[in-house]
């Protein structure tokens, strides 16, 4: 059944096991008895097929365990092995049956028939009535007893019992061994076990001394002809697993629900976060480009014309200036406000952008606007700023301009400013006037520094908002650091903490991994089911993480009045790399998981 030949293990310089030769018998059971650090666990790792790294050949059930790769490993222990734990390794949050099928899976039979194997062996070892029970529910015997029918429901040669009574008392620990003594009639079970009383219930006991083993006692070996049919039939099965992925992904999950809603939260708390962090931005932004677009007076640049040159032939070369025409003064001019009239004898053309406001915005082309200094202001009403918004007639050579008044700029005398478009109309009416200076706009708020340094070093002098746009400019661009500072930092933050939930569950799951390799999982499995759960994983963060910014968008909206401001892209963006971040992340947590061999996982 087991034979080893010329077997050295190895840990660095300390040799385990020195050059074994030995045969297990085929039936009965087999106690390698011996104190801890002895190598008898070594030697079960050896003959599992858990440890590939020694010297010497191993053969069970007439194929070389040798050669074998870790696939191959994974079909033979299927195949012909069962496992029996000291500390059970049962899945918490399975049931009883949910824990035996795990192994039963693995067969290729039908559902049906597996779980008729599965009530006949709970029936058989008094524990029928827990089958729907959960196994964190169940006493220490009840879990044994449950991993030893996890273990026959394959129908193996072989069942490795590891420290099978060690949790156990002495009265429970004697039934096990009552179990383990009928099930050996017609199979072979190797018992490790530092307890000398097991050795009672054995066929033959072995121990390793200095790396040897020395048979302590042993039995004859009888086995009948239809024992050795059965073990020929059991060589001879190779039915094909089928492994549900997706099924025992969700049962996993739903397992694990509350360590995966945990980190789902974590994680939607952290991108929420960054997502209204976006929307701080962009409302940011859109207050940016409101002020931009009220305040174009920022935009205009004034140039005084002199007796050596006419600056509006080398502005019209630049494409970033447009809106370029001459300015004159202009005469007897008046405004009119309800009954009230002011008249100018003359309007001289001035720099805007220099100006400062008191109330309101300078006129925008297109908008038919005016803006007027407080005197004025004061002639027409003593409440001043109740002037924004109002009408007043503008006239100059018997025509008409119905202008809305649009801001009130400081300055101590008479003086208004009005829409370009407006200026230039009234501009029809001047005769052969030298003009006095030239207008012109910046057509982007971000060009207005540049524009104006340019002109300086062509040695035309400009009046604009230079200095105050440079200070806007480097505030606007300091907040948008700023913002993105904090958004990256906040989604950092939940990446972190979802990395170490995420690690912190994995380490939780070693056993878990390992009992899967033992039963008879191969690698591709296990990271097929793993790599379902993280899928899962990554698309209730998302919703989790959605559902959380609607519920801030509500919130916000009806604390405040207001709407976050977020565009789609942004959304749909952010929905996507919320899924591939945690997918990524859980999947690189999980491939130590993975890369884990089984014994080193059951010992975590």
């Amino acid at each position: 059944m087991i034979t080893l030949e010329a077997i050295t293990k190895q840990y660095g310089d300390q040799t385990i096991l020195k050059s074994i030769d030995y045969r297990f018998r085929d039936t009965g059971i087999t106690c390698i008895l011996g104190a801890s650090g002895s190598g008898k666990s070594t030697l079960l790792n050896l003959l599992a097929g858990f440890d590939t790294k020694y010297d010497g050949t191993i053969t069970v059930c007439n194929e070389k365990i040798t050669t074998m790769n870790p696939v191959e490993l994974c079909q033979f222990r299927q195949q012909h092995i069962g496992f029996v734990f000291q500390s059970y390794n049962l899945i918490s949050g399975y049931t009883v049956v949910e824990n035996i099928m795990l192994a039963a899976e693995l067969n290729g039979k039908p559902a049906e028939e597996n779980l008729e194997k599965v009530s006949a062996l709970l029936a058989k070892l008094g524990i029928e009535t827990k089958a729907e029970e959960k196994v964190e529910n169940l006493s220490g015997g009840q879990r044994q007893r449950v991993a030893i029918a996890r273990a026959l429901v394959n129908d193996p040669q072989i069942l490795f019992a590891d420290e099978p009574t060690g949790a156990l008392d002495r009265e429970l620990s004697n039934q096990i061994m009552d179990i383990l003594k009928e099930i050996s009639m017609d199979r072979l079970v190797v018992v490790i076990t530092h307890d000398t009383k097991v050795c009672a219930w054995a066929d033959e006991v072995i121990s390793i001394v200095e790396g040897k083993i020395e048979v302590v006692s042993s039995e004859e070996a009888t086995t009948t002809p239809s024992q050795a049919q059965a073990h020929t039939e059991s060589q001879q099965r190779h039915d094909r697993a089928k492994v549900s992925i997706w099924k025992r992904a969700v049962r996993n999950f739903r397992v694990h629900l509350l360590r995966y809603l945990t980190v789902s939260v974590v994680i939607a708390i952290g991108i929420s976060l960054f997502v209204v962090s976006l929307s701080s931005n962009n409302i940011m932004s859109k207050s940016i480009t409101d002020f931009i677009e009220k305040n174009t007076a920022f935009n205009n640049g004034y140039i005084a014309i002199d007796k050596n040159q006419d600056p509006s032939t080398r502005l019209s070369e630049d494409p970033r200036i447009d809106n370029i025409y001459h300015q004159y003064v202009l005469q007897d001019l008046s405004l009119a406000f309800d009954e009230e009239v002011v008249s100018f004898n003359e309007k001289i053309p001035m720099p805007k952008a220099t100006e400062n406001m008191s109330y309101g915005i300078m006129p925008r082309s297109g908008k038919n606007e005016i803006s007027i200094t407080p005197s004025v202001g004061k002639k027409f009403t003593n409440n001043i700023h109740e002037l924004i918004g109002q009408k007043l007639t503008l006239e100059y050579e018997g025509e008409s301009h119905l202008l809305t008044i649009s801001g009130i700029y400081n300055a101590g005398y008479d003086d208004f400013f009005i829409s370009s478009d407006v200026e230039q109309s009234m501009y029809k009416h001047v005769g052969e006037e030298k003009p006095r200076s030239v207008s012109y706009d910046v057509i982007n708020f971000s060009d207005i520094v540049s524009v104006t340094e340019g002109l300086t070093k062509q040695h035309i002098s400009t009046k604009t908002a230079v200095e105050q746009v440079a200070a806007l400019e480097n505030t606007f661009n300091n907040l948008k650091k700023l913002f993105m500072v904090v958004s990256i930092l906040i989604l950092s933050i939940a990446l972190f903490l979802s990395s170490v939930l995420l690690a912190k569950q994995t380490n939780a799951r070693y056993r878990e991994i390992g009992v899967l390799a033992a039963l008879g999982y191969n690698k591709r499995w296990i990271r097929g089911i793993l790599s379902a759960e993280n899928i899962l994983l990554s698309c209730t963060a998302t919703v989790f993480s959605m559902g959380m910014f609607f519920a801030i968008h509500y919130v916000y909206s009806l604390l405040l009045g207001g709407d976050l401001i977020i565009r789609i892209s942004q959304v749909v963006i952010t929905v996507i790399s919320t899924f591939i971040i945690i997918l990524l992340l859980s999947t690189i947590v999980s491939r130590k998981l993975i890369a884990t061999e089984p014994a080193e996982a059951l010992r975590k």
